[in-house]
């Protein structure tokens, strides 16, 4: 469907990749509408009515990761690589899936909680379990699908080994595993609520002993993942092998730009009543 800004519909049908011939009539049509067609006025800003339930803000002072998955395929000779999967594999215009993206919220005490009090090369430190919680459950799973809810970690850890002190920076070395949702069974492949993944993460993280911030925090991961998805018996994205691998990416968001500020998905949707932060 095509359609102006005021929501005049222009044409309907056609392919999701529309070509050059079909976009020709369509540009002259539009070109044709009225001003008011193509830039409709907006209602005057005081009108606007919040909404009834409305976004959660970060935590003040708190850290913010954004965290990407995508499928993984594994060479015979070990190389791990990204695989290309498509969407509704049986329709003419089947498209690749595309990496999914979503954010982690950690309250200031939370993060903090990850400085070392004595930095000393070699030191381990154990990471709070509500931490580990969080992250495996929502931002370590396997959300290549979009909408799907946060599974609960069954078994899991993280622990934080000091790498390089100097006097402006702390570098730090992350290592941790975690299994999530349904433990893996091959005759369930096919069963609603059957849906699981194992993880396992590395990471650097870097902090500005000056400021006591994180300046980097770099995490990635490779999982394994099995059963159907948001508890479907049969998935839009067509899977061979069982159980399949994918990964996943976290970075420190920097900056507090709008789109920065969308809170974690499973903090607004789809929780699995699992609660994000733990009061």
């Amino acid at each position: 469907m095509v359609t102006t800004a005021s929501g005049f519909t222009l044409a309907k049908g056609g392919t999701l990749a529309l070509q050059e011939q079909e976009l020709a009539p369509l540009l002259e049509q539009y070109l044709a509408q009225p001003i008011t067609e193509r830039r409709p006025a907006l209602p005057p800003a005081a009108t606007a009515i919040a909404p009834k339930r409305s976004l959660p803000q970060p935590p003040e002072g708190g850290l913010i990761l954004r965290g990407y998955c995508t499928y993984l395929q594994q060479s015979a000779s070990g190389r791990i690589d990204r695989k290309r999967r498509l969407y509704y594999r049986e329709n003419p215009d089947a498209w690749a899936a595309e990496t999914q993206s979503d954010t982690l919220w950690l309250t200031k005490e939370e993060w903090r909680s990850l400085l070392p009090a004595a930095p000393r090369k070699g030191t381990i430190l154990q990471v709070a379990g509500p931490i580990c919680e969080r992250f495996y459950s929502s931002i370590g799973i396997d959300y290549m699908e979009g909408s799907v809810n946060a599974l609960p970690l069954t078994r899991g850890s993280m622990i934080i080994e000091i790498g390089e002190v100097t006097e402006t920076d702390l570098t730090l070395e992350l290592k941790g595993s975690g299994q999530m949702g349904i433990p893996f069974e091959n005759h369930r492949r096919h069963s609603p609520d059957s849906r699981g993944c194992a993880l396992q993460v590395t990471g650097k993280l870097t902090i500005d002993r000056q400021s006591g911030t994180f300046t980097r925090f770099d995490l990635l991961g490779i999982g394994t993942a099995w059963g159907n998805k948001m508890n479907y018996t049969k998935r839009a994205i067509h899977i061979e092998e069982y159980p399949w691998r994918y990964g996943i990416a976290c970075e420190l968001v920097t900056t507090r730009k709008p789109v920065d500020l969308l809170p974690p998905y499973n903090l607004v949707h789809y929780g699995s009543g699992i609660p994000y932060f733990n009061k």
